[in-house]
């Protein structure tokens, strides 16, 4: 074989030179692996303490909303499952994987490995249990959780023998150094930060230390301040002569005056006060803890709260919500990678089911308003939505209306409408005459009798408007193009007819006024 056809050899396949185990800087007693994390080396507390340090921080209200916050923004979003190779059999399986994870507490099972953003890691026991799912109308037992628990950091150590991966142990009590081995598909560990694969992951407790250290001792110190200078100081002061009994009788009603705290000088004794000359209406103990609820915000969620980058608000405030989401959007695809290689892996092998996988997509709510704006803006251009279109835009409830009936513009035309020209309209009275039509006189009858014959005189004006709405009923023309039509009907519409009859029927009014005919 020539050189050029020769292949170069295979790299070490399945395994790893620079594991835990051949660090020479970490001391793993009795295979047991410690922590990198610098603040728990530094504290020299053992891996079954040291996460309870970062525990504690969510004490801290900020802490704790923040991470409510970062959490819920991942959790609210609605989980999908897809099948990892597309098939028609993949997608059957991906629905009933998608049952089987509706079927127990799955948005609180990611809300507890989230709480590995904080400490490094998290991890749960899973429940397993035999439970009756529908798979193709045929009802199947299958291996399923019930339910997963969270379990305690301080519960659980990791060990690495030479050339074996790490492994997860249980802390008994009769075991607790090394702990025993945990069963297969059993326990799901969620880390984040893993410097140097070191199973106990960093979390950002290791940035919020130090400013919510800082922030506890900055509020004492202004609990010191408000307590001493917030309230008065009742001072009593006794003469140089005063005996023991009297100095007790001084003192007892100064406290009854106060509880907190008191003064007791003798007369002509001088007590001053050294003040800071600091002015503004915030103290120096408010700035230091404003300043610390600021950092432990910005560690959590990526930027400071408050607009401090000069910028018009509300382009700040978006900018904090495109990072917000960024990182909402990374936890779910680092929360999504766990569960993918563990509880779904495991779901699919025990059940014969094709690989599935979980995500969840975080995105930014659309302006609803906005965009109903830009569509009609596009379609004033001539430009129609399909019915498609409009239900992926604004859900499947919306469906076209129904069609005009015969002789109407459609919606967004003129709403003009002509009566119905029946023959009967001609034998009825007119609408507008008032009193009995019996008691009518002379000339009242002579009006009436010349209305009656609207419909013959309307006609020749009628006629040339109804064939327009016809016309642009059928062409479904808009109220703007019709309204460009109206002007050229004015030739076409002849009014002599109406012109004659208004005549004849003044006419004779008058002249039967001038003539005095009689009532009746």
């Amino acid at each position: 074989m020539s050189d050029e056809t020769k292949k170069p050899p295979l790299p070490p396949l399945d395994s790893e030179v620079a594991n835990q185990a051949q660090d020479p800087f970490s001391t793993a007693f009795m295979g047991i692996l410690r922590s990198n994390d610098p603040l728990i080396i530094e504290r020299g507390l053992p891996g079954s303490e040291a996460h309870e340090l970062y525990r504690d921080l969510r004490r801290d209200g900020k802490v704790f909303s923040g991470f409510q916050k970062r959490k819920l923004a991942v959790v609210s979003r609605e989980w999908t499952v897809e099948p990892a190779v597309e098939s028609d059999q993949g997608t059957k399986d991906a629905a009933v994987v998608d049952d089987i994870l509706a079927g127990f507490a799955f948005d609180q099972l990611c809300n507890d490995l989230l709480d590995a953003l904080l400490v490094g890691w998290q991890p749960t026991e899973v429940v397993w249990t035999l439970r009756d799912v529908t798979v193709d109308g045929m009802t199947r037992q299958m291996v399923v959780p019930a339910r997963v628990v969270k379990r305690s950091h301080r519960r659980f150590v990791y060990t690495q023998d030479e050339g074996n991966p790490f492994e997860l142990r249980l802390l008994t009590r009769e075991n607790m150094q090394r702990g025993i081995a945990v069963p297969d598909r059993k326990f799901i560990v969620h880390r984040v930060n893993a410097e140097d694969d070191n199973p106990y992951g960093t979390g950002l407790g290791l940035q919020l230390y130090w400013p919510v250290f800082f922030k506890r001792k900055g509020v004492l110190a202004w609990t010191k301040f408000l307590d001493r200078f917030g309230l008065p100081i009742p001072w009593g002061r006794y003469p140089a002569s005063a005996q023991p009994r009297e100095k007790s009788t001084l003192f007892e009603a100064l406290r009854a005056l106060s509880n907190d705290g008191l003064v007791m000088t003798p007369e002509g004794t001088m007590i001053d006060l050294l003040e800071s000359k600091l002015s503004g209406s915030a103290t120096p103990h408010q700035a230091h803890v404003e300043f610390m609820d600021d950092w432990i915000m910005e560690v959590i969620l990526g930027q400071s709260p408050r607009g401090k980058s000069g910028g018009a608000m509300a382009a700040a405030s978006n900018e904090r919500e495109d990072v917000r989401l960024e990182l909402s959007q990374a936890d779910s695809d680092l929360l999504g990678e766990t569960l993918n290689e563990t509880l779904l892996r495991w779901i699919c092998e025990l059940n014969g089911l094709q690989r599935c996988l979980v995500s969840r997509r975080v995105e930014k709510e659309e302006d609803l308003k906005a965009e109903s704006e830009t569509d009609k803006n596009i379609s004033e251009l001539g430009f129609q939505m399909t019915e498609e279109g409009v239900k992926a835009k604004y859900g499947e409830h919306w469906k076209r209306k129904a069609a005009p009936a015969p002789g109407l513009v459609q919606p967004g035309a003129s709403a003009l409408v002509l009566p119905d020209l029946r023959e009967e309209d001609r034998r009825m009275p007119a609408s507008f005459a008032e009193g009995n039509p019996a008691d009518a006189d002379a000339i009242d009858r002579l009006v009436t009798d010349e209305l009656s014959q609207w419909q013959t005189t309307m006609e020749p004006l009628v006629a040339p408007m109804r064939a327009l709405l016809e016309h642009a009923s059928a062409k479904g023309w808009t109220a703007a193009q019709l309204l460009d039509q109206l002007p050229l009907l004015l030739g076409e519409m002849d009014a002599s007819a109406l012109s004659t009859s208004l005549a004849s029927t003044t006419f004779a009014a008058h002249l039967a006024g001038a003539a005095g005919v009689p009532k009746g």
